[in-house]
């Protein structure tokens, strides 16, 4: 993962401090003299902005320290008993709470997380400070201070979006703050995703008033237009605005019309950056590929059955479910020849790598392909993490939930159903439950594997959690002792910040150099 200066990792040292809002402080900064020499090169600034998307990157789409795969287990897209990275101890049922202890060997699952954010922010806002002071970015002769800014202001927006997601509180924290003058106080996570909203609506003023195009190496094999940065922009805010309800009620009362509108304005190609083998990497599409690290949750490609087996093992006491074989139209699952017969997008193996005795229940006989090249290739090539199709599945959500055309959501539904799996094209005369249903689906499979947490937003928002599944992490154990505040926890079958007792027929209707442990 790329390194942020030292002065950026002294400022945020500083943020985490001043943070507690009980002490003041006054230390004195050695290297600041440094930190001032380094802001006013404007090649360095550049380069402390355009590494900040990796920064963000490392933080939501690996595993190891990161949780990509953790997110996915726990939200039954995915399904591994194994216990790297916290998969075994959050995915397993009964629930039970994250431990958010600092001596808890997978702590690093929120805590790197955490600290991803905020090394990214203090990239990008020490840059912005720069800026503001007067600072201009030239390429030769050409002023491309504003692609600094519009990309410093997009990593921003998907940083405290991130934090919004993913944790309960956070601190909001952009350039205008001066951390030696300014106690930071935690913000519950539907202001921090206000923020997050308001600074990728300025990444999008500032491409809408100048042209410019940022360098591959910014984010890896992509190069982005101002238009198609903005188009980014807006689907990042369309996921957002959709994913950050914890839970029913709160998906109701998204502002749907913004995210149809948000959706509408997005990408018009798939956004993928590209896999080197060393910085660039995907979790999803790397252990997450591999049918010894994970295998695809019956949750995931079980309303497709045809057989009546999905519905016989929801119907099945949980310690007692095992691993089945699903019949199904959808040609992304398995081939035509049938279940043993692998799909587009995923295969069969019939057998199970997951041990008995930490329960049967996470048995499948499905694997993930997809994007298996990236595994087979040594985590290169491109990868998908934020697909047309989802901004489809998002406006048809839209739409479905705000009395839209029953016509236009079967449409946007059909063009992957039927265009990809293969599969009877839904029609308007469908009940509203059965459109519903299949939409729920439709995005589970066709965007499996591409963005992290995804499935989590989705399906906490749809309360279709297991009971007892996290719906937000705490701040991370470490910082609260950092900052002296009494550690908290989420999760756990009736405690706080969980999901609640879903039926099994809410389910049904509406590798290199780590060993699996």
């Amino acid at each position: 993962m790329k390194s942020t200066n030292l002065a950026s990792l002294i400022l945020l040292t500083v943020l985490i401090v001043l943070a507690a809002g009980c002490m003041d402080l006054a230390v004195e900064n050695l290297n600041e003299p440094d930190k001032e020499r380094a802001l006013a090169s404007p090649a360095d600034v550049q380069a402390l902005i355009s590494g900040s998307f990796l920064t963000w990157w490392s933080g939501t789409q690996k595993d190891i320290w990161y949780p990509a795969l953790t997110l996915s287990v726990m939200a039954d897209a995915h399904t591994s008993s194994w216990g790297n990275w916290g998969m075994q101890d959050l995915s397993s049922e009964p629930r039970t709470p994250y431990n958010n202890s600092v001596t808890y060997p997978n702590a690093t699952v929120n805590r790197e997380t955490w600290y991803s954010m905020y090394r990214a922010l203090s990239s990008v806002n020490d840059g912005l400070a720069a800026i503001g002071k007067g600072l201009v970015i030239k390429e030769g002769a050409v002023d491309v201070t504003p692609r600094a800014r519009a990309f410093a202001k997009f990593v921003q927006g998907l940083s405290h979006g991130w934090l919004a997601l993913f944790f309960d509180k956070a601190f909001i924290y952009d350039e205008t703050i001066d951390v030696n003058t300014t106690k930071l106080e935690f913000k519950p996570y539907g202001e921090v995703m206000d923020a997050a909203i308001k600074m990728l609506e300025e990444c999008i003023a500032i491409s809408n008033a100048n042209t410019f195009r940022t360098p591959s190496a910014w984010i890896n094999g992509v190069e982005l237009t101002n238009v198609e940065l903005r188009e980014l922009a807006y689907s990042y805010m369309a996921r957002f605005r959709a994913g950050v309800a914890r839970t029913p009620a709160e998906r109701a009362a998204v502002n749907w019309a913004k995210v149809i509108a948000d959706a509408r304005a997005g990408i018009k190609r798939d956004f993928a950056p590209v896999g080197d083998g060393n910085l660039w990497w995907d979790g999803l599409k790397f252990r997450g590929q591999h049918h010894v690290w994970t295998r695809v949750d019956y949750k995931t490609i079980g309303v497709g059955d045809t057989s009546g087996r999905y519905q016989t093992w929801l119907n099945t006491a949980v310690a007692s479910r095992n691993a089945f074989d699903v019949a199904t139209s959808d040609r992304r699952v398995t081939g035509a020849g049938g279940p043993k017969t692998a799909g587009t997008d995923m295969g069969y193996h019939p057998t199970s790598p997951f041990r008995d005795d930490r329960g049967t229940y996470h048995h499948s006989l499905y694997s993930s392909s997809r994007y298996r090249y990236h595994l087979t290739g040594g985590a290169t090539g491109p990868m998908p993490t934020l697909l047309v199709a989802e901004m489809d599945l998002t406006i048809a959500e839209g739409l479905w939930r705000t009395g839209g055309s029953p016509a236009e959501v079967a449409t946007l539904i059909n063009k992957t159903r039927v265009g990809r799996g293969q599969m009877a094209p839904l029609t308007a005369a469908m009940s509203r439950d059965d459109i519903f249903k299949w939409l729920k689906y439709e995005k589970m499979v066709e965007t499996f594997a591409t963005a992290s947490g995804l499935p989590w937003f989705d399906r906490r928002g749809w309360g279709e959690l297991p009971s007892g599944t996290l719906l937000h992490f705490p701040v991370p154990g470490k910082e609260l002792e950092i900052l002296q505040l009494a550690n908290y926890t989420f999760g756990g079958v009736g405690g706080p910040g969980a999901a609640p007792k879903r039926l099994p027929r809410d389910f049904w209707m509406p590798l290199v150099h780590l060993n699996p442990e």
